[in-house]
């Protein structure tokens, strides 16, 4: 039997490209991860951040904004006339429940008679997550609780 080593070699070379592309992920994945992870101030490694602020920051903010002001980078694209909702005024919150901030995110604007440009998040997050949403604008974007 004649062998190849052209096809030795490019079968070697094909290995190490694969095994390295998949030893390469693990790394990656974990570091994506660590990205959100804030550290206590004593650095004892005790995670401190929120998954309700990870979710707000990376998929709500880009309308409302990072301190929920309404001035986040897509706020003036929504269409005519249609402005994203000042998350931050303690005012306007206060009067809304929880159970209907719930609603709105989890099912969009239009589900509650607003615009359709507040999107659904119902199969992006659980109602865990949005619930941690709900509780993140609280504590930390309007600073408020509901009062009827």
């Amino acid at each position: 039997m004649k062998k190849h080593p052209i096809s030795i070699i490019a079968l070697c070379l094909g290995f190490v490209f694969f095994s390295g592309a998949v030893l390469a992920k693990e790394p990656l994945a974990k570091e994506r991860n660590r990205s959100h992870i804030e550290l206590d101030p004593e650095n004892t490694g005790t995670y401190t951040g929120s998954p309700g602020k990870d979710n707000y920051i990376a998929n709500c903010s880009p309308c409302h904004g990072i301190a929920g002001k309404a001035d986040g980078p897509l706020s003036d694209s929504l269409g005519q006339g249609i402005k994203a909702r000042k998350l931050s005024d303690a005012k306007l919150m206060s009067t809304r429940t929880d159970e209907f901030l719930f609603k709105v995110t989890k099912f969009g604007g239009a589900s509650e008679g607003f615009s359709e440009s507040m999107p659904d998040w119902q199969y992006t997050f659980t109602d865990k997550e949005i619930k941690q949403i709900v509780q993140y604008l609280r504590e930390s974007i309007c600073k408020c609780k509901y009062k009827p």
